[in-house]
């Protein structure tokens, strides 16, 4: 079944694409698809996260390599970056710090404890690294997970 659940996602995230390219709409969003799509199937067959988590954990140990390759373009672009490096690093520590204090400060709103406070701030960087923080820092990685990957399916929709 572990096996299976693997190829499942690879399944589901496939058929997100066919979807994408058939409907042409960015609310098609492959990862967005396939997730909707696997739960669907952990809840039809009363499989657990669990189960899931075991079945898919060679894609959790890829997320670092891959976030890696990502240093490749920015390298290349290297002399365009230190040009706009005080532009890009005031962006940067902005951003960073509306989106700390807003997720800090509506946790508090809404009362939730640091577990989840801890969950959620790191809504915004790579899943490999958010997923590390929040189990440092006592929260739930697979919470992480889902928000980190939510917020970059709405970011992808809105800048669409």
């Amino acid at each position: 079944m572990k096996k299976f659940l693997g190829f499942l996602t690879l399944i589901a995230f496939r058929i997100g694409v066919a979807l994408q390219k058939k409907v042409k709409s960015p609310l098609c969003n492959p990862i967005l698809i396939a997730v909707l799509l696997v739960m669907g199937f952990l809840l039809a067959t009363g499989s657990s996260n669990g189960a899931y988590q075991k079945g898919t954990t060679l894609f959790g140990w890829l997320l670092t390599p891959a976030t890696v390759c990502l240093a490749l373009p920015l390298y290349r672009q290297v002399k365009v970056l230190k040009r706009s490096l005080p532009g890009i690093l005031l962006g940067v520590a902005a951003g960073t710090v509306t989106s700390l204090l807003s997720v800090f400060g509506l946790c508090r709103l809404f009362g939730l404890d640091n577990t989840l406070t801890v969950s959620l701030l790191p809504k915004s960087i790579t899943t490999a690294m958010g997923m590390v923080l929040s189990e440092q820092n006592g929260g739930i990685a697979a919470l992480t997970t889902v928000v980190i990957i939510v917020t970059g399916i709405l970011g992808s929709l809105i800048g669409m």
